[in-house]
């Protein structure tokens, strides 16, 4: 029997959720909201108790902690494997549609790496509060990159936005669970056999069970 865990994220973790049942893994939680709902603060921690902030997010959250058998997130004695913070291709749209670029380009105002990385932290200060607080509470805590679903003129800026995020979270002490290099091909994209086909966004079941799998490996290490 594996050790049990709990899933904690946005639509990308439902590939997680998915491909856990597939393996009968012993495991709580799922996909709590979507991903532009966790950018900005999304929770409380008063007294040790975790409290979403929204109704949407309460009653999502109360959903699997009953499936759970808990009423506090912080009650949950497992490691979190967590999404959250890892929409890759929402940030990169969103940074470009604003007119910023890391790199010189027509039209488009050039940031310096310590603005770019300002950038970053504030756009998804919510996802790094998110995993702080967990980790203050002496939680074991996972975090899984997006699946590379974007085109290859957002490369640079796709895997700059990750660097700043990993590098972030990594210094909170949350283990990055990283596929890329197991599911990708040259270029750096997510391979077709992983990509779920009714959407450009999410990854597929197979993506899940690599994540997994490497994920279970850590936990053992």
């Amino acid at each position: 029997m594996n050790p049990k865990f709990f899933i904690f994220g946005d639509s990308h973790s439902g590939r997680l959720l998915r491909a856990a049942r597939g393996l009968r893994l012993d495991f709580d939680g799922g996909s709590i909201m979507a991903g532009e709902n966790f950018h900005e603060r999304f929770f409380t921690v008063r007294r040790g108790r975790f409290r979403m902030l929204t109704e949407l997010g309460r009653e999502r959250l109360d959903k699997r902690l009953a499936e759970a058998g808990l009423s506090n997130l912080l009650d949950a004695d497992m490691p979190f494997l967590s999404t959250v913070g890892f929409n890759t291709t929402n940030f990169g749209n969103t940074f470009e549609h604003q007119g910023f670029a890391i790199e010189s380009a027509p039209g488009k105002t050039m940031v310096s790496r310590a603005c770019f990385g300002a950038v970053v932290a504030g756009a998804r200060a919510g996802a790094i509060e998110f995993y702080r607080a967990l980790r203050d509470a002496g939680k074991r805590v996972y975090a899984v990159p997006s699946p590379q679903r974007f085109d290859k003129n957002q490369m640079r800026l796709c895997r700059a936005f990750e660097a700043v995020m990993i590098a972030r979270l990594s210094e909170l002490g949350v283990v990055i669970v990283d596929v890329r290099a197991e599911t990708t091909d040259a270029r750096g994209i997510l391979r077709p056999e992983y990509a779920y086909e009714k959407d450009r966004v999410h990854a597929n079941d197979a993506f899940g069970e690599i994540v997994l799998r490497k994920f279970l490996a850590m936990l053992e290490e």
